[in-house]
């Protein structure tokens, strides 16, 4: 049986957690890469007992207790979900299928769009997802440059803040550094593009926090975007260039670096269209740590706008 956890269920899920068996199907990227925390949800699994978790928790029982664990997490407005941590233990067939169904189920009836999971690659994560209705779109290369490090004396390309008048040219962004194929599972439309951001709230400027976002802006148009990520034990990178300034990515992987701490490891996710971005990462010493797939399950369906057009009258 599927169903929302409850408080009675935490002794059951705290056993299921220290089953010698218990695997977990989802990736471990950031923040949830060791050593930035320990990949078991037991946080969101108490705060949701009390009320106080805006993650949503499902457990699969059975004869035995607690079969398995699914861990969901709304992106601003409600639009996409991510299914963060999926949890089985080892020969229950199915258990996976229907908590990945039961996430679905739930975000559809909270306005959701599609809902996303990454796991390693492989075959294992591909028959899981085809089983459930979900479809591989691309694949992340997770870069890792292990602390302490020595921060480049590369001339940088200096980036400025994200402004909120930014919003339409880094979508123009997304449109020219994005393939078509992964904007079509992403967002083809600009409220799709802005419930990306993975926040409880669309993006806003702010002068505190722990993520800071820059842009490189050349002319009237962006050349590229940064987010920069700052844990308690490892800091992360993410980048969005446009292909005509890769030639500047060295100095863009410069200005990032400088905003660092050498203290701290550093992880940036590299997918397939930003083979250039891998090349300058490993230039500065970065290492590829692990590979995901990353898939979707569309919850609607587009439709064609209706449009009149002129007509071209030929005659009296």
């Amino acid at each position: 049986m599927i169903r929302v956890l409850r408080l009675p269920d935490l002794v059951g899920v705290g056993m299921f957690l220290r089953r010698p068996d218990t695997t977990e199907l989802t990736s471990h990227t950031w923040p949830r890469v060791q050593p930035e925390t320990g990949h078991l949800p037991t946080g969101a699994a108490i705060w949701q007992t009390l009320g106080m978790s805006w993650e949503r928790v499902w457990v699969a029982s059975g004869e035995s207790g607690v079969d398995g664990l699914a861990v969901a997490r709304p992106r601003a407005d409600g639009l996409v979900w991510d299914a963060e941590h999926m949890l089985v233990s080892g020969g229950k067939d199915g258990v996976a299928e229907r908590l990945l169904e039961a996430v679905g189920q739930y975000a559809v009836t909270h306005g959701a769009r599609r809902v996303f999971f990454e796991a390693p690659a492989g075959m294992a994560s591909a028959e899981l997802a085809k089983r459930s209705g979900y479809e591989q779109y691309t694949t992340t290369t997770l870069y890792k440059l292990p602390a302490p490090f020595k921060i480049p004396t590369l001339e940088t390309l200096d980036g400025r803040p994200r402004l909120r008048a930014d919003e339409q040219p880094l979508f123009n962004l997304y449109g020219a550094a994005v393939p078509q194929l992964v904007r079509a599972a992403e967002a083809l439309t600009y409220d799709e593009w802005s419930a990306l951001h993975r926040g409880r709230k669309r993006w806003s400027p702010a002068l505190l926090g722990d993520r800071h976002q820059y842009v490189w802006e050349i002319g009237a148009s962006l050349a590229g975007w940064l987010e920069v990520n700052y844990g308690q034990k490892s800091q992360y990178l993410e980048f969005m260039i446009d292909p005509k300034y890769e030639t500047m990515i060295d100095r863009m992987v410069a200005f990032a670096m400088k905003q660092l701490s050498e203290k701290a490891a550093v992880y940036v996710s590299v997918r397939p269209y930003q083979s250039v971005l891998g090349a300058a990462l490993e230039r500065r010493g970065f290492v590829v740590g692990a590979r995901y797939d990353i898939y979707v399950r569309q919850l609607s369906v587009r439709v064609p706008e209706t449009t009149l057009v002129p007509a071209n009258i030929v005659g009296g």
